[in-house]
Formats: C-alpha cells, sequence, structure tokens
C-alpha cells in the first residue's frame, strides 16, 4: 500500500538527496516555497517549532517534482 502522506525521511529515500539539498534547492526557495507551503494552499506541512516534523501530500509532492523537474535540474536554475 502507498504511503498518503511522506515524511522527509520519505522524501529523501524516494529522490536519493539529503534533507538539506531539498530544503536549499526546493522547499526554501521563495518561488516554490509559495506553492508548496499549506498555508497558502499547499500540499507541504512547513515545520513551525522544533521538533515538529515536515509533512507532505505524497501524491501531490511526487507530481510537483516531476513536473518541475526541468527547473529544479536545469542549468540555469
Amino acid at each position: 500500500m502507498e504511503k498518503i502522506w511522506w515524511t522527509m525521511k520519505d522524501l529523501e529515500q524516494v529522490t536519493g538527496y539529503s534533507d538539506d539539498w531539498l530544503k536549499e534547492n526546493i522547499l526554501l526557495r521563495p518561488t516554490y516555497k509559495r506553492l508548496l507551503d499549506l498555508e497558502n494552499g499547499g500540499f507541504v506541512y512547513y515545520p513551525e517549532r522544533r521538533g515538529e516534523k515536515w509533512m507532505f501530500i505524497a501524491s501531490q509532492m511526487q507530481e510537483f517534482l516531476e513536473r518541475n523537474f526541468i527547473q529544479i535540474f536545469g542549468r540555469g536554475s
């Protein structure tokens, strides 16, 4: 059975990248954060306090990664 939600560990496993790389190149980039953040109608829970977990709606995060692959990994990004 596929997971409905991913944690940061799940995202690391799926992409093969560390949480630091994911934060720097995707999650904390202002352009992407505006789209992703739950506060803006997105599908990523950004932890507000130390000890809270990052949470992602798995299907929407996977779709976002596939749709934005070129922008994320393109040389001009």
